[in-house]
Protein backbone atom coordinates (compact mmCIF):
# COMPACT_ATOMS: atom_id res chain seq x y z
CA UNK A 1 0.00 0.00 0.00
CA UNK A 2 1.32 3.43 -0.93
CA UNK A 3 2.14 5.89 1.83
CA UNK A 4 0.75 9.42 1.88
CA UNK A 5 4.17 10.77 0.83
CA UNK A 6 4.30 8.38 -2.14
CA UNK A 7 0.76 9.29 -3.26
CA UNK A 8 1.48 13.01 -2.95
CA UNK A 9 4.83 12.69 -4.74
CA UNK A 10 3.27 10.85 -7.69
CA UNK A 11 0.36 13.28 -8.01
CA UNK A 12 2.46 16.41 -7.56
CA UNK A 13 5.20 15.22 -9.94
CA UNK A 14 2.53 14.98 -12.65
CA UNK A 15 1.25 18.48 -11.80
CA UNK A 16 4.75 19.97 -11.88
CA UNK A 17 5.55 18.27 -15.19
CA UNK A 18 2.30 19.54 -16.74
CA UNK A 19 3.40 23.06 -15.78
CA UNK A 20 6.88 22.65 -17.31
CA UNK A 21 8.66 21.99 -14.00
CA UNK A 22 9.93 18.99 -12.09
CA UNK A 23 9.12 18.03 -8.54
CA UNK A 24 12.25 18.18 -6.41
CA UNK A 25 10.85 17.26 -3.02
CA UNK A 26 7.81 17.36 -0.79
CA UNK A 27 7.79 17.84 2.95
CA UNK A 28 4.94 17.62 5.42
CA UNK A 29 5.52 19.58 8.62
CA UNK A 30 3.29 19.32 11.68
CA UNK A 31 1.22 16.33 10.67
CA UNK A 32 -1.32 17.05 13.43
CA UNK A 33 -3.65 20.05 13.56
CA UNK A 34 -3.08 22.05 10.37
CA UNK A 35 -0.08 20.51 8.57
CA UNK A 36 2.06 22.43 6.10
CA UNK A 37 2.68 20.73 2.77
CA UNK A 38 5.86 22.16 1.25
CA UNK A 39 6.40 21.44 -2.43
CA UNK A 40 9.76 22.25 -4.02
CA UNK A 41 9.88 22.55 -7.80
CA UNK A 42 12.59 23.43 -10.30
CA UNK A 43 13.15 23.78 -14.02
CA UNK A 44 15.93 24.63 -16.43
CA UNK A 45 16.70 28.33 -16.01
CA UNK A 46 15.05 28.53 -12.60
CA UNK A 47 11.56 28.83 -11.19
CA UNK A 48 9.53 32.04 -11.27
CA UNK A 49 6.82 33.24 -8.90
CA UNK A 50 4.33 32.57 -11.73
CA UNK A 51 5.54 28.94 -11.97
CA UNK A 52 4.96 28.50 -8.24
CA UNK A 53 1.50 30.05 -8.45
CA UNK A 54 0.45 27.82 -11.39
CA UNK A 55 1.73 24.66 -9.70
CA UNK A 56 0.06 25.70 -6.44
CA UNK A 57 -3.34 26.20 -8.10
CA UNK A 58 -3.16 22.86 -9.93
CA UNK A 59 -1.81 21.03 -6.88
CA UNK A 60 -4.75 22.22 -4.77
CA UNK A 61 -7.19 20.91 -7.40
CA UNK A 62 -5.48 17.49 -7.58
CA UNK A 63 -5.14 17.14 -3.80
CA UNK A 64 -8.82 17.97 -3.39
CA UNK A 65 -10.02 15.74 -6.28
CA UNK A 66 -7.98 12.75 -5.09
CA UNK A 67 -8.67 13.47 -1.39
CA UNK A 68 -4.95 13.21 -0.57
CA UNK A 69 -4.92 15.42 2.54
CA UNK A 70 -7.43 15.01 5.35
CA UNK A 71 -8.81 18.20 6.84
CA UNK A 72 -7.30 21.61 6.33
CA UNK A 73 -3.63 22.19 5.46
CA UNK A 74 -1.35 24.95 4.23
CA UNK A 75 0.28 24.53 0.83
CA UNK A 76 3.62 26.20 0.06
CA UNK A 77 5.18 25.87 -3.40
CA UNK A 78 8.68 27.23 -3.96
CA UNK A 79 12.10 26.68 -5.48
CA UNK A 80 14.61 24.67 -3.46
CA UNK A 81 16.86 27.76 -3.52
CA UNK A 82 20.44 28.50 -4.54
CA UNK A 83 21.95 26.43 -1.73
CA UNK A 84 19.61 23.52 -2.30
CA UNK A 85 20.23 20.13 -0.74
CA UNK A 86 21.51 17.31 -2.94
CA UNK A 87 19.96 13.98 -2.02
CA UNK A 88 19.39 11.73 -5.03
CA UNK A 89 21.86 10.74 -7.77
CA UNK A 90 19.87 12.92 -10.20
CA UNK A 91 20.44 15.95 -7.93
CA UNK A 92 24.20 15.37 -8.08
CA UNK A 93 24.10 14.94 -11.88
CA UNK A 94 22.32 18.29 -12.28
CA UNK A 95 24.98 19.83 -10.01
CA UNK A 96 27.95 18.71 -12.13
CA UNK A 97 30.48 21.51 -12.46
CA UNK A 98 29.06 23.37 -9.46
CA UNK A 99 30.46 24.15 -6.03
CA UNK A 100 29.04 21.99 -3.24
CA UNK A 101 29.59 21.22 0.45
CA UNK A 102 29.55 17.54 1.38
CA UNK A 103 29.42 16.20 4.93
CA UNK A 104 31.00 12.77 4.91
CA UNK A 105 30.44 9.67 7.00
CA UNK A 106 33.98 8.84 8.06
CA UNK A 107 37.10 9.29 5.95
CA UNK A 108 36.94 8.97 2.17
CA UNK A 109 40.06 9.41 0.04
CA UNK A 110 41.74 11.53 2.70
CA UNK A 111 38.68 13.76 3.19
CA UNK A 112 36.73 13.96 6.46
CA UNK A 113 33.97 16.08 7.95
CA UNK A 114 32.46 18.77 5.77
CA UNK A 115 34.39 19.58 2.60
CA UNK A 116 33.75 22.09 -0.14
CA UNK A 117 34.66 21.51 -3.75
CA UNK A 118 33.34 20.93 -7.27
CA UNK A 119 31.19 18.00 -8.32
CA UNK A 120 32.96 16.79 -11.45
CA UNK A 121 30.64 13.91 -12.27
CA UNK A 122 27.95 11.79 -10.67
CA UNK A 123 26.50 8.36 -11.24
CA UNK A 124 24.09 6.03 -9.51
CA UNK A 125 26.74 4.72 -7.09
CA UNK A 126 29.20 7.56 -6.52
CA UNK A 127 30.19 11.20 -7.04
CA UNK A 128 33.55 12.40 -8.35
CA UNK A 129 34.41 15.40 -6.19
CA UNK A 130 37.39 17.78 -6.51
CA UNK A 131 38.35 19.59 -3.30
CA UNK A 132 40.20 22.92 -3.80
CA UNK A 133 43.57 21.48 -2.80
CA UNK A 134 43.72 18.11 -4.43
CA UNK A 135 42.93 15.48 -6.96
CA UNK A 136 39.40 14.26 -7.63
CA UNK A 137 38.02 11.76 -5.12
CA UNK A 138 35.31 9.21 -5.87
CA UNK A 139 32.81 9.24 -3.01
CA UNK A 140 30.09 6.56 -2.75
CA UNK A 141 26.62 8.04 -2.16
CA UNK A 142 26.23 6.04 1.07
CA UNK A 143 29.27 7.86 2.52
CA UNK A 144 27.64 11.29 2.01
CA UNK A 145 25.64 12.25 5.10
CA UNK A 146 24.51 15.64 3.72
CA UNK A 147 25.21 17.69 0.61
CA UNK A 148 24.15 21.09 -0.67
CA UNK A 149 25.11 23.54 -3.36
CA UNK A 150 27.21 26.51 -2.31
CA UNK A 151 27.08 30.05 -3.64
CA UNK A 152 29.97 30.86 -5.96
CA UNK A 153 31.43 34.36 -5.83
Amino acid sequence: MESLDEKLSAALAAVAQAEGCRLEEIEIAGRGGKPILRVYIDKQGGVTVEDCARVSRQAELVIEAENLMEGSYLLEVSSPGLTRPLKKPADFRRAQGKLAALTLRGEVGGLTGTVTGVIESAGEISVTFRPPSGEPVEIPHERIARARLELEF
